[in-house]
């Protein structure tokens, strides 16, 4: 989940301040247009507070979630890189197992 545009909101803002985990795809832009965004603004969230991003965790240099009871919350916001890395990552495990279905749009 995640807001794309400064006055969308999709969750209430105090859910990021009770959750265990926050991710974001990108910081800088959650802070700007994101949920937390929305938690900064209530006073909920401190502008500054440090969380990790979604490629720190999938490189293994922050840490995500530890516990199945952990209450985490995922803020994207959409980063091109990133929805191209997954896509070209999904496609290449599909052809790889011989699954999916051609399309065209």
């Amino acid at each position: 989940m995640g807001s794309d545009a400064e006055h969308k909101n999709e969750i209430d803002p105090i859910a990021i301040a009770r959750a265990d985990i926050y991710v974001a795809d990108s910081l800088k832009q959650t802070r700007r247009l994101g949920e937390l965004h929305h938690a900064i603004e209530a006073g909920l969230v401190a502008s500054d507070a440090d969380f990790p991003e979604l490629g720190q965790i999938i490189a293994g240099e922050k840490v995500g979630r530890t516990r199945d009871a952990d209450i985490t919350i995922a803020d994207l916001t959409g980063t091109g890189v990133q929805d191209t890395a997954i896509a070209t990552l999904a496609f290449q495990r599909a052809e790889e197992l011989k699954t999916g279905r051609m399309f065209e749009c």
